[in-house]
């Protein structure tokens, strides 16, 4: 017997979960932009735009994996910066969906020397 309670599903797609992961650090000081994520074995056999954006997203088992592709002002430490990243877009994510924000993954691909930033972060 089927329990009443859990009669449908809630599917949230993989775009919505990137613009949250976007939106959650887009204004973070020290994160300059989001880059084009390097083709790789996965992206090169996919059609479409989604195969190179700069948020990769992964659902297994009702749990979510995410893979930000980002440049970085000069000036921040790195470590400190990515923790707040993590905090960030797992926080965002976690409760705006519900779901279970199991890694973030950050590759930071450059550094923008164009605008000097605060060397304290």
């Amino acid at each position: 017997m089927t329990d009443p309670k859990n009669v449908g599903g809630l599917m949230i797609s993989e775009d919505v979960l990137a613009a949250i992961v976007i939106n959650s650090i887009k204004d973070l000081p020290g994160v300059s932009k989001f880059v084009q994520r390097p083709p790789d074995l996965e992206t090169i056999f996919k059609v479409g735009d989604q195969s190179l954006k700069s948020v990769k997203i992964k659902i297994k088992d009702n749990e979510v994996y995410i893979h930000v592709y980002i440049n970085i002002f000069a000036g921040y430490k790195i470590p400190v910066l990515s923790e707040q990243i993590q905090q960030k877009i797992k926080s965002a994510v976690q409760t705006m969906t519900g779901k279970i924000v199991s890694r973030v993954d950050i590759d930071i691909l450059g550094i923008d020397f164009s605008e000097p930033e605060h060397t304290d972060k």
